[in-house]
């Protein structure tokens, strides 16, 4: 889990599972981990606390 962008840290998602995904490109904060390594990112559109798990690789990191 070495690669896993730092909680709070502002993410870019770079690749998603589906070209369709509205999430491609934009922009969000690391908010938790899960057991399996997943990235939990909450979006400025969600509400408080919310997010969505993506697969590290799929982030890059915008601001640590």
């Amino acid at each position: 889990m070495s690669n896993l962008p730092p909680i709070n840290s502002v993410v870019k998602v770079i690749k998603a599972l589906t070209e369709q995904d509205s999430r491609l490109g934009q922009t969000g904060t690391v908010i938790q981990y899960s057991a399996h390594g997943m990235v939990c990112v909450h979006f400025p559109d969600m509400p408080p606390d919310q997010g969505i798990f993506f697969n590290p690789h799929h982030l890059q990191i915008i601001e640590p």
